[in-house]
């Protein structure tokens, strides 16, 4: 084989592995921002995973190649703590809409580190349908006090929310169930819970709040001033 048929298939292979990569490869869950709820502990919404350990928490719930749920880690086992949700359960009717909110409980309401948060959705067979990918470790300052009583949101981006729906939002896609893996740091109580939720309006964050109170304040001086 010459250098030139040498190169020309490293190029083929090349272009083969980024094309490969690019249909495997999905985004992050994203962060949206934190949200104000009451009433949501256990038992009250539809909790997929809870964890709970110090200094660090790790655990996952999801399904193995015959369908039958299984639990790792400092996931704590109890039904309502820890179980895979169908998306009819949990009310999504795309993926666009699906959110996950993380509840952090700890004592003081002091800070907590999200490392990893891994959302998948199964056929109730087992088979994978869909993951999202690899995601950016997240330090929140503060946590609120009590399970339920706030959270973080979490969303699909534009990109994994398209593949989402393509390959687990078809047919009889409300029988599909969402597992999630998770990562903590910083962990000094607990426990922590993550639940599924459709679309659920997020605060924006302190710094996004001044910005839009500083543009309205801007918009009215603007009307006042065209008006004198």
């Amino acid at each position: 084989m010459t250098a030139y048929s040498s190169k020309k298939s490293l190029l083929k292979l090349g272009i083969a592995a980024m094309a490969f990569a690019a249909t495997t490869a999905h985004a992050q869950l994203e962060y949206l921002g934190p949200v104000v709820l009451q009433g949501n502990g256990l038992g009250a919404v539809s909790t997929i995973l809870t964890l709970q350990n110090s200094p660090s928490e790790t655990g996952s719930v999801g399904l193995d190649a015959t369908g039958t749920q299984v639990i790792t880690g400092d996931a704590l086992t109890g039904a309502s703590q820890t179980l895979v949700r169908s998306l009819s359960e949990l009310g999504a009717t795309s993926a666009e809409d699906l959110r996950i909110v993380f509840n952090a409980n700890e004592p003081d309401g002091n800070g907590i580190e999200l490392i990893d948060l891994v959302m998948s959705i199964y056929n109730p067979s087992g088979t994978l349908l869909f993951q999202s990918g690899v995601f950016s470790p997240i330090s929140f300052d503060s946590t609120a006090n009590g399970i339920g009583n706030a959270g973080f949101l979490f969303g699909l981006d534009s990109a994994d929310a398209i593949f989402a729906q393509s390959s687990a939002f078809t047919g009889d896609f409300g029988f599909n169930l969402v597992g999630l893996s998770a990562i903590l740091g910083m962990a000094a109580g607990g426990p922590e819970t993550f639940f599924g939720a459709t679309t659920v309006p997020a605060i924006p964050e302190p710094a996004t709040s001044a910005m839009l109170a500083m543009g309205m304040l801007g918009m009215t001086w603007l009307r006042r001033r065209n008006f004198i």
